[in-house]
């Protein structure tokens, strides 16, 4: 059993994860690393606890044994002393492996035993750190180092602790789709790839045909170094990399869906379009559409007014009987030039970010993770005003969201993610 599908299923070792402690399981035994203690010269070092873990199938019971051994050395007091009543020369010194082999071991035991390791763990800490602490007052054991998974414990390469701190563990489940697809890897297919990439989707699959460049750089998560740009690589092939150091289950396609291939990505259980105005953007909505996936069209359409940059992001949602709205009201453009106002090359950073992000948001929202008290299926941020307008909503206005004094747009913020595809 791995190491991270016993953390999850022991909330006692969870918990001391979650508090920032080294936890490892090697050979049955209960490793927690990096905990300072003083030597008999009176200098912090650093040491592991250990003992061995009793265990009910896959999850962790309370102890049954009160001992605790310790590797690395022989803790003592402030000033090198032995601490009174810690070190018992009459237990078993413990070896977990040649490199896990106790130097000494400890005995306290309460009345009725610990309950649970992170009892157990945490009361001898306690008795080993307080003197490093009184040496060195920023030492501590809390190094929140990651837990490695291995392939049968999920898409993640090291354990999610960010979701169980934050209490939102079961929520989060409901994002576990099969599969995801996003289209086009320029700024805003690059911020959403970024996102989606932190949600435990089972596979995340990339449709892009070209290479990652300079001007990329500038307007996409993370910081490429130059070696990265002297590659070469495929945006998909490069954002594979990147993102597959945290998770698995990335596929990278070299190529632009087209009408030719749009089949390849009929079994999505998600599509995010960011791509160009084109023919085949048409039948491609037009297919997702007939065959029910549901999917998010983004749009960036910014440009010069005078010396400022001005503009408009617009997110469209289709949903599985909830499509009508893009056709009847042409709120998608397909053509380069429906709109010249808005068929510009001009892409920033904080745009595509803030585009990947309100999709993402609509996303989680259809999922049931965010609270959906609208469940729009148009929405558009126009840069001038700081407003934020929504259509086809729950609301008694389904024109606009309610409040809202702008005119929505049409169909002429898309410039595809867009005019990023032109890069």
């Amino acid at each position: 059993m791995s190491d991270s599908r016993l953390v999850r299923s022991s909330a006692d070792l969870a918990r001391l994860v979650e508090d920032g402690y080294a936890v490892r399981v090697v050979n049955s035994f209960l490793v927690i690393d990096d905990i300072p203690f003083v030597d008999d010269a009176a200098q912090v070092q650093w040491g592991s606890f250990l003992c061995p873990l009793d265990l009910s199938g896959d999850t962790a019971v309370a102890p049954s044994s009160h001992v605790m051994c310790f590797v690395g050395g022989v803790p003592r007091d402030k000033d090198g002393n032995p601490i009174d009543g810690l070190v018992n020369e009459s237990v078993e010194k413990w070896s977990a492996s040649p490199e896990l082999t106790a130097s000494c071991g400890f005995s306290q035991k309460p009345e009725g035993g610990y309950p649970d390791y992170y009892e157990k763990v945490t009361h001898y800490v306690a008795m080993v750190i307080g003197p490093a602490q009184a040496v060195a007052p920023e030492v501590t054991p809390l190094t929140f180092k990651p837990v490695e998974t291995d392939e049968g414990d999920g898409v993640f390469r090291y354990l999610d602790t960010f979701s169980s701190r934050a209490g939102i563990t079961e929520m989060n489940a409901r994002l576990a789709l099969k599969k995801v697809v996003i289209v086009g890897l320029g700024g805003t297919g690059a911020y959403l790839l970024d996102l989606l990439a932190k949600t435990p989707v089972q596979a995340l699959h990339l449709y892009d045909k070209d290479v990652f460049r300079t001007h990329n750089a500038f307007r996409s998560p993370s910081a490429a170094s130059l070696a990265d740009l002297k590659e070469g690589l495929k945006k998909v092939d490069y954002y594979k990399r990147m993102y597959s150091r945290m998770r698995r289950h990335i596929a990278a396609h070299p190529v632009n869906v087209t009408s030719e291939n749009v089949g390849e990505i009929l079994d999505a259980d998600f599509v995010f379009l960011a791509m160009d105005t084109s023919l085949d953007k048409k039948v491609i909505i037009e297919t997702l559409t007939v065959n029910g996936i549901a999917f998010i069209d983004t749009g960036v359409g910014v440009g010069k007014n005078a010396d400022r940059v001005d503009g408009q992001i617009r997110v469209t949602t289709s949903l599985p009987g909830r499509s009508e709205h893009i056709e009847r009201d042409g709120i998608i453009s397909y053509f380069a030039g429906e709109d010249a106002e808005y068929d510009t090359n001009l892409q920033v950073a904080e745009l595509n970010s803030f585009a990947a992000t309100l999709a993402v948001y609509r996303y989680k929202k259809y999922l049931g993770f965010y609270a959906d008290a609208e469940n729009e299926l148009h929405t558009v941020y126009a840069v001038g005003s700081n407003g934020l307008y929504n259509r086809y909503n729950n609301s008694m206005n389904q024109d606009q969201g309610i409040g809202s004094e702008a005119e929505p747009v049409s169909g002429s913020a898309d410039a595809g993610d867009g005019a990023e595809a032109a890069a």
